[in-house]
């Protein structure tokens, strides 16, 4: 029995792990904002929780950029071409050619 494979099945792994690290980061950024409105802080630590939180969201707010970033790459980046003022330029994934 063969097991008759997408070319692109790479192309699909890499996309759900995207997919699924976008989500991952989504629910911890919601679990932040959580803790930020309903979690029981001193009033002595107020401004020290907004500053980590802030900046835990910051981050989570960067990662998210790659991840989307790295998604739209592995997904809908097939070939691109383009001609600026005489030069070319191409580029395409490489993958699926020659079959």
């Amino acid at each position: 029995m063969t097991l008759n494979l997408d070319p692109n099945w790479r192309r699909t792994v890499l996309a759900l792990v995207f997919a699924g690290a976008g989500l991952a980061l989504t629910a911890v950024s919601v679990w932040l904002v959580w803790n930020v409105l309903h979690a029981p802080w001193p009033t002595a630590l107020a401004a020290a929780r907004l500053r980590i939180v802030g900046g835990a969201l910051y981050a989570v707010l960067g990662l998210l950029g790659l991840v989307l970033t790295g998604l739209s790459m592995t997904v809908a980046l097939r070939q691109v071409s383009a001609r600026f003022m005489g030069a070319d330029f191409s580029a395409s994934s490489g993958e699926g050619h020659g079959q």
